[in-house]
Parts: structure tokens; C-alpha cells; sequence
């Protein structure tokens, strides 16, 4: 199952398409699931923005109390009980800890190290995970079939990390360069002469600031200490 299908959601389902059988959830590409419609898949990909995430884990766990309602059915048979939760989003602890807080025992953070400064389904393609580092926050036997489907079918390796070591990672690797970016080009937006002779360089280290503002202000927002931190 996939949730989302903007860069990330989209370049999953299009990579794993004919590999698996897929139902995907998303309103802005007509698909005609909807999340209760996932209850009983072998893995369900959250692919939304780190807050609509978090309204995703709510709302799965409103749909196993309500299937736990009808007829006092034991927990191993209710909605999403044999199915593995994750997620694609950029920072992880908050989720994390969300996903504890609603009693979420199947979820497993992940974040694949992968994007492009583009967005949206039409951006997507099924190459995007190839070679890219996956970070989940647990290997165990019951994630067996997550990992071989984003070592095997996605392409990606995958890293073992836990939430709070992720987000002070990332910081370093990802977001600090992405406030750097941004601080370049606005520096050089607001001297006209310098546009003049932006080269290749220029081009490269700003390519982060070309991305979705929405995401950008998000992530900043979310993992804002550990970047402070890392600058």
C-alpha cells in the first residue's frame, strides 16, 4: 500500500509496479483506494509531508479501535495487524514517538536518502531509490519483508538508525546544507550584479534551495535544534 503519491510515492509505486500487487491512496492522482481500503496489506508506505503523516498514524489507529469494536475482535485479527507501517518523512522522532503514543506497534520509521530539487507525481520516476542510502529504525525479523523490498525491488541500502542519531545526522548531511543554499541564493537574488555570472558552482550548491518551500520550511522547523546545533 502507498499513501501519497507526490516525488517519493510516486517513484515507489512506479518501481514496484509489476513487481507487487499495489493500492495506492491519493486524491490528486484519482486513485480509487482510501486508507481503510489498506487495513489488510503486508506494508503500507506513508508518503505525505511529515505533518500529514502524523494525521495518517492517527487516523490508522482510529481504524484499529473501530475494527476492535465490532464484535470484540482479538487484536491479531483487527485492522492492520499483520501489516508493517512506515514512512518516508525527513526527520524522524517526532513521528517516532507519535506512532508510540497511538500504541502503533507495527510502524517502523524510514527515510530514503533520495529526491530531486522537482516535485510532485510527474516529477517521479522508478530509478529515484537506485544506489541511495534507506535508513529504517529497526531490523528485525519482522521487517524482513520491508528490507527486501528496498534492498531487492527499490535498489537502495539500507542503514540501521535510531530516530534521535538520524535527526542529528541529517542535520549535518542535509538540512544545514539545505539553510546554506538557501542563504546563498538570496544573497545573490538581492545583488542584481551577481546573477550576471553565476556559473556551474553556483548552480550546484543552490539546487537545494530550488525545492518545495513548503517541505523546506517544514523540515527546518522540525529539526530546527539539531541544526542550530551543526552550524
Amino acid at each position: 500500500g502507498i499513501l501519497g503519491l507526490g516525488l517519493i510515492g510516486g517513484s515507489i509505486e512506479k518501481r514496484l509496479t509489476g513487481k507487487h500487487e499495489l493500492l495506492t491512496v491519493s486524491t490528486c492522482q484519482s486513485r480509487e483506494y482510501k486508507l481503510e481500503d489498506l487495513a489488510d496489506v503486508d506494508i503500507v508506505f506513508l508518503c505525505g509531508s511529515q505533518s500529514n503523516i502524523i494525521k495518517d498514524l492517527e487516523s490508522i489507529a482510529k481504524i484499529i479501535i473501530q475494527s476492535g469494536q465490532e464484535g470484540r475482535i482479538p487484536e491479531t485479527q483487527r485492522a492492520f495487524s499483520k501489516t508493517i507501517i512506515t514512512d518516508v518523512a525527513s526527520t524522524k522522532s517526532a513521528i517516532s514517538t507519535k506512532a508510540q503514543e497511538l500504541g502503533l506497534k507495527n510502524f517502523v520509521a524510514g527515510h530514503p536518502m533520495a529526491g530531486t530539487e522537482h516535485q510532485g507525481y510527474e516529477a517521479s520516476f522508478p530509478e529515484l531509490f537506485q544506489g541511495a542510502k534507506w535508513i529504517l529504525e529497526e531490523s528485525s525479523s519482522r521487517t524482513e519483508i520491508l528490507e527486501k523490498i528496498i534492498r531487492e525491488d527499490l535498489g537502495a541500502e539500507l542503514v540501521v538508525m535510531d530516530s534521535e542519531t538520524h535527526d542529528k545526522s541529517v542535520a549535518m548531511t542535509s538540512h544545514l546544507p539545505l539553510v546554506l543554499s538557501l542563504g546563498l541564493a538570496d544573497m545573490v537574488h538581492n545583488f542584481s550584479p551577481a546573477t550576471k555570472v553565476i556559473g556551474p558552482g553556483f548552480k550546484s550548491m543552490t539546487r537545494l534551495a530550488q525545492g518545495n518551500a513548503n517541505m523546506g520550511k517544514e523540515i527546518i522547523s522540525l529539526n530546527r535544534k539539531n541544526i542550530k546545533d551543526a552550524w
